[in-house]
């Protein structure tokens, strides 16, 4: 009789095991729907209540990025994560201005650079920008010398005014020797926006906005990069 209610005892707890793993580590089910989308987000910001939905973008199978326009014609996205068996709205910005994406902070493959802005800033293309000023520091008597890096990357925007893209391998290289550098890093990302006759523009139509995203949640503002900072 004890033996019969070890086994049963076992066999219970390795069905409960079974259930617990499938339930945390089962795939995502299907993304919301346009209106669940906008119904999800009017509960951070009312005046996205009668938004337009322009995409639904996978960056992987766990993380969406969704941008969408306001009333008001705000230009702005909201992003998505696969979190405990359902889709967590992470960040809403009625705001559209280039943001990083730090999917796991610790590895770079996972950054994304997102956007969002109205046609009437005009923009053609932006060159964004990864900085890291040069550095000295001297630590338990040893001298430490980092040297400065400036990586330029180009954004087409005359076809399309939203979009994700990866950081290249050249620049997750770079990132990650600063992550495992001893000094403390001071990096940054910045852009400068043209129209078509190659003149700096600055969106005017992202000047207003708020955003809205949780604690864990990962976001680099970026700015707008002056001459003067570039080498």
């Amino acid at each position: 009789m004890k033996k019969t209610i070890v086994l049963a005892s076992i066999l219970i707890g390795v069905i409960l095991l079974s259930a617990s793993f499938w339930y945390y580590t089962s795939g995502p089910t299907s993304f919301p729907t346009n209106e669940q989308l906008v119904e999800e987000m009017t509960d951070h910001f009312s005046v996205v209540s009668n938004s337009e939905i322009q995409d639904t973008v996978f960056l992987d199978d766990h993380h969406v990025f969704v941008p969408f326009i306001a009333e008001g014609e705000m230009y702005g996205f909201s992003l998505w994560e696969w979190n405990n068996r359902k889709w967590d709205e992470v960040l809403v910005s009625t705001n559209g201005d280039i943001r990083v994406w730090k999917i796991d902070s610790k590895d770079p493959t996972t950054y994304h650079i997102v956007w969002n802005y109205p046609p009437q800033d005009q923009l053609d293309y932006m060159k964004f920008y990864f900085i890291n000023k040069r550095g000295y520091q001297v630590s338990d008597g040893e001298e430490h010398y980092e040297p400065g890096m400036q990586l330029e990357q180009t954004i087409t925007l005359s076809e399309n005014l939203y979009g994700s893209m990866k950081l290249s391998t050249e620049w997750v290289s770079v990132i990650n020797s600063l992550i495992d550098s001893r000094m403390v890093s001071t990096y940054y990302f910045g852009w400068r926006a043209f129209d078509r006759s190659d003149k700096i523009m600055y969106p005017e139509g992202t000047e207003n906005g708020s955003s809205s995203w949780g604690g864990d949640t990962h976001i680099e503002f970026t700015h707008f990069i002056e001459e003067t900072e570039l080498e």
